[in-house]
């Protein structure tokens, strides 16, 4: 049985504190929440609630979830972080790469990626992302960062990303 917190709607200063806390307790991992904002007025209703609205308010906090591992790893050695959930297809494949690769390497691989595929069409559309071909999307996004993750020269050819030769390191 492994044993995780969340750390929702916590002040992020706490977060560091808190890791080295949780680790010497004995707790096996973190999870932490993704929004890129908190819109004031969003048409989609939240799926989770029967009135549809957000349980969260405008002010509770949502750091950036790379940060906020990069830095609670680098003051535990066991503890393992994941996301509940990273909304994928709402970013960029190569930065989401980059920082997740990056955070797993620095952990010492004790970082999961917590796929998520978002539910809040208006956060889709402020960033400029399809909703409605956000699955599809999130496929190929796994195909893509797999082989950025080899280290190797890759490229890729596909519905969403299509790119020559190159490396990611």
């Amino acid at each position: 049985m492994k044993f995780v917190t969340g750390f929702v709607w916590i002040d992020p200063r706490q977060y560091v504190a808190l890791a080295q806390t949780a680790e010497e307790a004995g707790w096996d991992g973190i999870v932490l929440s993704d929004h890129l904002v908190h819109l004031e007025t969003i048409e989609t209703p939240y799926p989770y609630a029967d009135d549809g609205q957000r349980p969260w308010q405008a002010a509770d906090p949502y750091p950036d979830v790379w940060v906020s591992i990069g830095a609670m790893a680098a003051v535990t050695s066991r503890i393992r972080f994941l996301q509940g959930v990273y909304i994928v297809p709402l970013r960029d494949v190569f930065s989401l790469a980059k920082s997740l690769g990056t955070a797993s390497i620095l952990s010492g691989g004790r970082v999961s990626l917590g796929f998520g595929l978002g539910w809040m069409k208006d956060e889709f559309e402020l960033s400029g992302q399809r909703f409605d071909r956000r699955g599809a999307r999130g496929e190929e996004m796994l195909e893509v960062m797999r082989k950025l993750w080899t280290g190797e020269m890759v490229e890729h050819h596909g519905e969403f990303y299509d790119f020559p030769r190159l490396l990611m390191s």
